[in-house]
């Protein structure tokens, strides 16, 4: 095999196009697979490769097989074109990993010697060079091309789909449930690796103008695979490293913005130097968590632990040859990463599918926990109904005894009152009047009892007959009753609030009956903007401050009581020669 030099790279960086024939002089041994920039250091354009080849029969078939050629060319028999890719200018066409497989035509072929010329467009910068090349027999040619296009090829294509689906996948479930940080830092690690693993497979620098250009955005997503990884592994392993996160992300920013600024004689040294770092960043990171797993114990961290090695491995392989020092020319990383990521996703979904379980496990806890609750439950409120039951029960003995001593007790001590003053005056007609009295209050009573089920009545029916014997009872004591009403009959209340405003009234008629030795009584009723106003006010001697707190007798009690059950408000005012009592009501 030998392989001379051409063109060198112009004053633009362009790669000559018109370099169709091989140069007469300059041949040198080689051996394949080569990489011209160990011998033609920092050289940037064509070199011709020629393989002399010796037919002996006349009829015998024969096919060629080129590994790889670094970046583009063409390939000649016998001075005539096989085959030649799109560009062989800048932007060169991205040929550097496709393997060739032509079956040569009998009329080019000729007895004896034959001469495959192939001509190699490249820079030294990106390695460029040439692969194995393979005549001979065409089924064996076709085999060993078959090998070549399935582990340069096919295989890459399934790595593509395969981080391309996972990556869609769990990100989706990090926009879905952004707490979950794990997931989305996995999701980044595989469309990062998709990038890189996409430049096995490119045959165009588009969108870039340049292989420069390509290969620092290359690189740079290469940086950006290192750091999301090492932040899925940290989370993974449910830790927190502020400061190297920092660092990490710190020092990515700086290496990309260096690959793009960086003049292209330098950007094959630089790619290599955090091709190497970003590798040993990985096999760090790597080694560091299979220690943890170890030292951990889960089953998930080691089964992740054991993976990681085969792709730390498979990176120490990469590197070596990325850098030199091996002369292999198939990437192994792109299929060890891709069975690593995998198994990421397989323990992912298996701990998201543990957490369903515990998450149906408390539920199913949990339903028992409502149902024991719901059985408390009815029995506390069973308890709270009877005791209810009991409270209304003693409440309405308590409205009851409320309402006999406001009624009864009312009209009781009125004629008491009347019989001390006069006993030899009380004609038997009177105590007719009295035991009537005291029939129709026990009928107030009753009535208000039963027609709690019955809707609102209106104020104006229920104080007619409270109106007139209240008349009654003050001419009864010399006491001069006015009345002023506007709009009862308007006012439509339920029978309790009747009986509770009623019985207010009718204690505080008492108290002046009783107490107060006034002359003149006024009672005011007015209903007007959804306000009801009651008010009873009379010319006596009034009462002490201590009375109007509550302490003197069950009377002013009661009617406080009464006002705060109809949730109105009472206003009392008492001097000599003028007490009022005020209750204000809000009605619908």
């Amino acid at each position: 095999m030998e392989a001379a030099r051409a063109q060198p790279l112009d004053k633009q960086g362009d790669i000559p196009i018109e370099s169709d024939r091989p140069p007469a002089t300059g041949w040198s041994e080689v051996t394949l697979p080569d990489m011209w920039s160990a011998r033609w250091p920092d050289f940037d354009g064509v070199v011709w490769y020629r393989v002399h080849w010796v037919r002996r029969d006349a009829a015998e078939p024969a096919s060629l097989a080129i590994g790889y050629l670094n970046m583009a060319g063409a390939v000649y028999l016998n001075g005539s074109l096989l085959g030649r890719d799109t560009s062989l200018a800048e932007p060169l066409s991205r040929a550097w990993n496709l393997p060739r497989h032509f079956v040569l035509p009998a009329a080019l072929l000729r007895t004896g010697d034959n001469v495959i010329e192939i001509r190699v467009s490249g820079q030294a910068r990106h390695q460029a060079g040439l692969g194995p090349v393979t005549v001979g027999a065409p089924a064996a040619v076709a085999q060993a091309y078959d090998k070549e296009h399935w582990l340069r090829v096919q295989s890459q294509w399934f790595c593509l789909a395969v981080a391309f689906t996972i990556g869609c996948f769990f990100l989706a479930m990090w926009l879905m449930r952004r707490q979950a940080a794990v997931n989305g830092w996995f999701a980044l690690t595989s469309l990062a690796w998709w990038a890189c693993t996409y430049n096995q497979i490119a045959y165009s620098t588009w969108p870039f103008s340049s292989s420069d250009a390509w290969e620092a955005a290359n690189t740079s997503f290469l940086l950006l695979f290192s750091g999301s990884f090492a932040m899925f592994i940290l989370r993974f392993s449910m830790q927190r490293w502020r400061r190297y996160e920092i660092a990490l992300w710190s020092c990515a920013a700086l290496a990309c913005l260096a690959l793009w600024l960086a003049p292209a004689a330098y950007l094959g040294p630089l790619r290599s130097l955090l091709t190497a770092a970003q590798s040993l960043h990985y096999i760090i990171v790597s080694l560091a968590f299979t220690v943890f797993a170890l030292r951990n114990g889960r089953a998930d961290h080691r089964i992740l632990a054991f993976f990681l090695m085969l792709a730390v491995a498979a990176a120490i392989h990469d590197t070596l040859m990325f850098v030199g020092i091996s002369r292999d020319n198939i990437y192994l990383s792109p299929l060890s990463v891709v069975v690593e990521m995998i198994c990421m996703a397989l323990i992912l979904g298996w701990q998201f599918v543990a957490n369903l379980r515990r998450i149906e496990r408390f539920n199913g806890e949990l339903r028992q926990a409502v149902e024991q609750a719901r059985s408390e439950l009815t029995q506390t409120l069973q308890r709270q109904h009877e005791l209810e039951i009991s409270n209304a029960r003693l409440g309405a003995r308590l409205n009851l005894a409320q309402d006999l001593h406001d009624g009864l007790g009312g009209t009781l001590v009125s004629s008491i009152v009347t019989l001390e003053r006069a006993p030899q005056d009380m004609p038997p007609q009177r105590f007719l009047t009295v035991l009537k009295e005291l029939r129709d209050d026990l009928r107030i009573i009753i009535d208000s009892s039963t027609n709690q089920q019955y809707g609102a009545t209106t104020l104006d029916g229920q104080l007619s007959p409270f109106r007139h014997r209240l008349t009654r009872h003050a001419e009864a004591h010399g006491i001069e009753c006015g009345w002023q009403l506007a709009g009862i009959d308007t006012c439509t209340l339920p029978p309790a609030s009747c009986l509770e405003l009623m019985r207010v009234l009718q204690e505080a008629l008492t108290n002046v009956f009783r107490h107060s030795r006034a002359s003149r009584v006024d009672i005011e009723l007015r209903h007007e903007f959804g306000r009801l106003l009651l008010a009873v006010r009379d010319n006596g001697i009034g009462f002490r401050e201590e009375a109007q707190a509550g302490r003197h007798g069950a009377g002013l009690a009661s009617m406080r009581a009464r006002v705060n059950r109809l949730g109105a408000t009472l206003t009392i005012a008492s001097a000599p020669g003028a007490t009022s009592i005020e209750v204000i009501l809000r009605v619908q």
